[in-house]
Order: C-alpha cells, then structure tokens, then sequence
C-alpha cells in the first residue's frame, strides 16, 4: 500500500509499505479522510539535522472496514468508522474513574496517512448513516470540544469568549452554542476563519491583528468580560495572560491548547476576579458513555455541522502540499485540511 512515511520536519515521502495485517481483536480499515492536526504541525516546523526512522502519521481519520479480526464480535466488513486514536490501561484508578485521558499508560496511535490501517475493535466507533466520512474524521476534535466544553461547565445563558480560530476553537464554538451559550465571541486570524464561526454559530468575529481584543471583549460583554474563556492557541503565546483579562468576575478560564513554552499571569485579574482556571486534555468518559461517542451523537444529531471547517481536500500522493497548506492558515485561511487516501 502507499503511505506518508515522516521522516522528521517536512521530510515526507510517500512510499510503498506492507500491507497492515489485523490481529484476532483488531479491525482493517480502508482510510477514506484523515485530518491534519495541530500536533502534526509541531513535528513539521522540526528541522532535525538528519532524517529520523519513518513513521506514518495521522489520527484524526475514518474509512471503511474491510477485515475484522477473528475474535471481532462487535463489527463487520462493510461498516464505515471513525478511529478514536488513543488507547489506556483501563486497569488503572483514572481509567476505572471514566478519565481515561490521564491514565499514565496512554497510547496514541496514528496510521491515517495511508490507504489502509489496523485498529482496536474498541477504538472504531460506527458511524451513523447521517454522519459523511469527512464529518467522521473530525470525530476526534469535536471529542476534544465536548471535554473542554464539559470541563468549564458550560451552562445555558453563559457568555464565551474562545481564544484561537483553528479546528479546536471553532469546534468548541460549535459545542458552546450547543450546550446553551446565548453570545459567543472568537478572537483569531486571519478574517476566513473568524468569519467561519460567525456563519456557524453567529459568534462575533475578533481578529487580534486588526482590534483590541480586551476592548473588543468588554464592548461585546457590556464591560462585563465573558463568563466562559477557552484557550485553543497553544504553541508559545502568552495567552493564559489574556484568557484572565476577558475573563468575567467569577468567570472560568479553559485551557486547551498545548503549550511549548512556560506561561505566566498576573495575579491581579486572577485573584480579584476569583477566577477558575481549569485544563483540558483529550476527551474521557461522560454519562455513561465516551465523549468520543458523544461527538459522534451530535454529528448525528445534526447538532454539530463539520462542513464549512473542512477547507481544503489532497489527495495522499499530493501530502506535502497539504502540510504546506495547513501550516500557511495566514495565507491560505485554512481550517481543517484534509488527506484522502483512497480518492
């Protein structure tokens, strides 16, 4: 089969690699979409001094069963579904807890960036007929929205600021107005992006490089700040600074993105303001049930609409120009950029 194989930064080539092989409890999925993720652009802005042992990424993805496993009870070939990439000890007090998300053993699996890929049987979630491939792709960031949005407890009549207009933060917009928010506001840039979630959710568009985003905030709050602040940037900003600035008296501060670099804050707006600050990582158990399949129920549902966040389409032999896309958002206003392996 081909395969993105990555050798480290934006060495990436496609190759021909062996068939994957399903063992008795795992399932051979044909991959239809898979999603570029942030995290996958952390390893291609890497310029490692000499290519490292190849790996194949991706694991934002759905597709097609195509060999189950002999010991697979639970699917059939034929069945189209999302992979949930991550896979704990289910042994441990976190896991048995239903926070599976910190369990010390987590595993993250990839694979989507070829045409086929094996998979736990308990990692593939069937996808409803109302769901497309595409919307199942992006299963995995809408888990990451539904756990940040259950984390800062997001509760009907709730203002939401969200600091970031990637996937993360317009997902979680789409969440917020789901669970109840009566006035939603992303701060990001370019103005594609921000424009995308005033279409999806009447949020109000703030792009930092052309307002005052604090003013901007206490404008569309009548001074107030907003009573939800989510993080979705990560990298190396300083944005747990801004996320208490707009934050209301009261009011709680999610972070979700992933930082790489220290972050500090000034106690004056923390403290005087009473402020929560909680993080966010991943997606675990709610209700019974996995917020991965919450994600999906919604999709379902039509509660949650994944079109206009996908904003490009590659083919897999054409992989290098859709990191190339993906990691240019200024100039290209991509979104959610897609792989498609087997079109």
């Amino acid at each position: 089969m081909k395969a993105a194989q990555f050798y480290g930064g934006p060495d990436i080539r496609v190759e021909t690699v062996p068939d994957p092989a399903p063992t008795p409890d795992q399932v051979l999925v044909k991959v239809d979409a898979a999603g570029i993720c942030g995290s996958d652009l952390h390893g291609y802005h890497r310029h490692p001094e000499k290519p490292q042992s190849p790996r194949i990424g991706g694991h934002e993805l759905a597709g097609e069963i195509i060999e189950i496993g002999k010991d697979v009870t639970e699917h059939k070939a034929g069945t189209r579904v999302a992979i949930e990439p991550i896979s704990p000890c289910n042994t441990c007090p976190e896991c048995l807890n239903g926070y599976y998300n910190i369990c010390a053993k987590l595993r993250h699996a990839g694979g989507g960036f070829a045409e086929y890929m094996v998979a736990s049987t308990s990692n593939a979630y069937v996808l409803p007929d109302t769901v497309s491939v595409e919307g199942g792709a992006l299963a995995e960031v809408y888990a990451v929205a539904v756990h940040a949005v259950n984390r800062a407890t997001v509760s009907p009549g709730d203002s939401v600021a969200i600091i970031g207009s990637g996937p993360v933060g317009l997902t979680i917009a789409q969440v917020a107005d789901v669970a109840g928010a009566t006035s939603i506001a992303v701060l990001g840039k370019p103005d594609a992006p921000i424009q995308i979630a005033q279409e999806a959710v009447g949020a109000v568009p703030i792009n930092v490089d052309k307002t005052d985003a604090v003013a901007a905030i206490m404008d569309w709050s009548d001074g107030r700040g907003a009573d939800v602040v989510f993080e979705a940037v990560g990298g190396k900003a300083n944005t747990l600074e801004r996320a208490t600035e707009i934050a209301a008296k009261r009011g709680r501060v999610c972070m979700v993105g992933g930082h790489g670099a220290p972050l500090t804050f000034s106690e004056r707006f923390a403290r005087s303001k009473e402020l929560t600050i909680v993080w966010s990582f991943c997606y675990g158990r709610r209700g019974g049930k996995t917020e991965f399949q919450v994600a999906i129920d919604l999709l379902a549902a039509g509660k949650l609409d994944p079109s206009p966040l996908v904003t490009h389409r590659f083919q897999l032999n054409d992989i290098s120009d859709a990191f190339a896309v993906a990691a240019g958002r200024d100039k290209h206003g991509s979104v959610k950029v897609l792989v498609l392996p087997n079109n």
